[in-house]
């Protein structure tokens, strides 16, 4: 009996940080990855960012037959964790994804010998470690601190732009002839969604801490209602190869096949708001409704500030490690 309460004890720790990204939950969709063993053993980071959802808002309106509007505004907010966490988080993934790189004998291009690309003449030169706002709605956006990189352009909101076609093909040429690596993985907390009927306005939301597929951000405050942006989690290694054409001999490509969940990092919560354009509810009940006027309600969602860090960097690390191990297996292939 003592052996075997002993044996548990020993198995708790690994049993308590399994596995959260793996081979099952993510899409592997390159190709001609093999063909990159060709390719130096150079390679530039073009992207690398991390974003975290950190609130999301959304709005419903409602008319009924008299014509009388009420609209529904859900605002959630996550607190228990604070701006340099996220970084410290992104700072960490990043020095581990280089090391493991130089360690299967990469040379980094620095951004000096990378601005020399015809490319990035134009193009607007920036230095991670300062968290924005302006990326995504509702996202703490992160890039590694110290590390530069180039933009098409900067918003006067101070929105990153970057061009509208896929140009790292073209990017890897200009290089040499390099492989060009590209992350931009997400974390979503929440999800809100709205609906109307027979002059009703319902809000759901549903927390879920999740690496997310599709980043989603939304806010109340859009011209038509709710205002929605999207940003797809996507990491890639991109190598010309001299392929013709905009295209790319070799691809090594990974992104989420659907939100992975990381359990253990928020309370479980969820929230529903109805809204009726014909009725009044009094305002002790947290919810004024007068006609043609928003109504807001706030929740808050609290985070385990040490576990939220702890997972968030494990399942990081781990959907990067996916793309690195295949290039370096198909670089040594």
């Amino acid at each position: 009996m003592k052996k075997l309460l002993v044996l548990a004890l020993l198995c708790m720790p690994f049993l308590g940080n399994s596995q959260i990204v793996n081979e099952k939950n993510v899409k592997d969709w390159g190709y001609g990855e093999n063909k990159i063993k060709k390719a130096p053993k150079k390679i530039y980071v073009k992207d690398f960012f991390v974003n975290y959802q950190v609130l999301s808002s959304n709005s419903e309106t409602t008319t009924n037959s008299d014509l009388d509007r009420a609209t529904s505004m859900m605002s959630v907010g996550l607190v228990g964790l604070e701006t340099e966490d996220f970084q410290e988080i992104t700072d960490a993934a990043y020095k581990r994804m280089v090391s493991k790189l130089t360690d299967a004998g990469y040379e980094i291009v620095g951004s000096e010998e990378a601005g020399k690309a015809e490319m990035f003449q134009d193009y607007t030169k920036l230095t991670g470690g300062t968290p924005s706002q302006a990326q995504i709605i509702g996202y703490i956006s992160t890039a590694p601190t110290g590390y530069d990189y180039y933009v098409k352009r900067v918003t006067n909101k101070g929105k990153a732009k970057d061009a509208f076609f896929d140009v790292t093909p073209k990017l890897s040429k200009e290089l040499g002839d390099i492989p060009v690596l590209e992350a931009n993985v997400s974390f979503q907390f929440v999800t809100i969604d709205g609906s109307s009927f027979a002059g009703a306005a319902k809000m759901k939301g549903n927390v879920n801490f999740v690496l997310a597929a599709t980043a989603i951000g939304t806010s109340s405050e859009g011209f038509f209602g709710s205002k929605i942006e999207t940003s797809p989690s996507l990491e890639r290694v991109v190598w010309k190869g001299g392929a013709v054409g905009a295209g790319a001999l070799s691809i090594i490509q990974f992104s989420p096949k659907s939100d992975i969940s990381i359990e253990g990092v928020v309370e479980q919560k969820k929230f529903k708001e109805y809204v009726s354009s014909n009725s009044y509810k009094p305002s002790y009940a947290n919810i004024v409704i007068t006609q043609d006027k928003k109504i807001e309600v706030s929740h808050q969602v609290k985070a385990d500030r040490e576990a939220y860090k702890t997972k968030s960097l494990q399942a990081l690390n781990e959907y990067l490690d996916q793309m690195i191990q295949k290039l370096i297996d198909s670089a040594n292939g």
